[in-house]
């Protein structure tokens, strides 16, 4: 699929990608015209505001060529540097996925695996198109593009995907899936050579949940040409719903700090610092409190939170999407997101902030953990 903005530091939380994969917004279908000339999104970082991320975004890059039996662990270890997750995750992923609905009058919407730890899902998903005649596209993907984006099998050819689809007499339906109720998650995508779109989802589900239904939100539109300009049909927008039944395989373990930490540089206390281990990820909650305003405020491009292994290092992220900022109360907040999956959980982490856009700007607290 096509590189896209570089939008990982708007927040931690949604899946890192590495040279190869770059992050840009998921956009409702609804309404959406494609703009030919579109200027690229400005790369930024996130202020540690009252923000909840309702949108999805995007984890694509240059597609490569999977076989159709590809699921989540290739998605995860194949298409991303320095991924780590336990032996034993090989055993929590569901092959016979309990599910229903997601047929559409474009395609069908069919889960192939699925995995939730507890705290984050990950859910596979084939549109196999309906006719031969449509070229389903990604969320992101425009007729503008490059046909050489969506992967080897289009490697060598020239043009646009508007061009293309002329040329081989197919129609474009753009299509997006989604997880109802999880406010943000990421998604990866590659286009299969028999015209497969495969989807990986990954969101954070509320830690209550056990066995039951999650729903997943699915679209496909065609686009249309109106007045010199292609359009999203709206009015022939398809959506659907696909149920689906994950089973719990649960966390291994949480440890909690035991002692606050005042990062008076940044005008904030940190309260908490929570780690929960699975087989995917180490979890990471940080609680926090800005106890002067004016401090706060002088990170204009955004304070971030990166956790130090014992030689100064950055430990590096896991593979889940997690949840961002989120407000707890009037000036207090918790970031969510993980770190690479480890056998056992640490007695003590290291915990900097830093000044997203003067990365030397930075203050730095240990916390003992039970």
């Amino acid at each position: 699929m096509q590189n896209m903005r570089d939008m990982s530091k708007l927040k931690n939380a949604f899946g890192r990608a590495d040279d190869g994969f770059v992050n840009n917004v998921y956009h409702t279908l609804a309404g959406i015209q494609i703009d030919e000339n579109r200027k690229p999104v400005k790369k930024t970082g996130f202020r540690l505001v009252a923000v909840i991320v309702a949108a999805c975004m995007l984890l694509t890059g240059t597609a490569l060529a999977f076989a159709n039996s590809w699921g989540i662990l290739d998605f995860l270890i194949g298409r991303r540097n320095n991924v780590k997750v336990l032996p034993e995750a090989a055993e929590i992923v569901q092959k016979d996925v309990s599910q229903r609905g997601g047929q559409t009058e474009f395609g069908g919407f069919v889960v192939r695996e699925a995995v939730f730890d507890g705290k984050s899902a990950y859910i596979v998903i084939d549109v196999k198109p309906s006719s031969p005649k449509y070229l389903l596209l990604g969320p992101d993907v425009f007729p503008s593009d490059p046909i050489s984006n969506m992967g080897p099998v289009f490697g060598d050819k020239a043009g646009t995907i508007a061009d293309y689809a002329r040329e081989n007499y197919k129609e474009m339906i753009k299509t997006s899936v989604g997880i109802d109720g999880v406010g943000s998650c990421s998604i990866d995508y590659i286009l299969d050579e028999d015209g497969t779109l495969v989807y990986m989802l990954n969101g954070n589900i509320d830690s209550s949940f056990d066995q039951d239904d999650v729903n997943i939100n699915c679209v496909a539109v065609p686009f249309v040409s109106r007045e010199g300009k292609t359009v999203i049909d709206e009015l022939n927008m398809k959506r659907t719903t696909l149920s689906v039944t994950l089973k719990n395989s649960g966390t291994k373990e949480t440890v909690t700090s035991t002692m606050p930490a005042v990062y008076s540089d940044f005008g904030i206390r940190v309260d908490k610092v929570t780690l929960t281990a699975s087989a995917m990820d180490i979890y990471a909650d940080i609680e926090y409190t800005v106890i002067d305003s004016e401090k706060f405020v002088r990170a204009e491009d955004g304070l971030f939170f990166e956790f130090l292994d014992e030689a100064g290092n950055s430990i590096p992220e896991g593979v889940s999407s997690g949840d961002g900022i989120q407000v707890l109360e009037d000036n207090r907040f918790i970031q969510k997101f993980s770190l690479q999956a480890s056998e056992t959980l640490p007695g003590e982490i290291t915990l900097r902030v830093y000044n997203y856009s003067e990365k030397d700007i930075n203050e730095t607290h240990s916390f003992k953990l039970k």
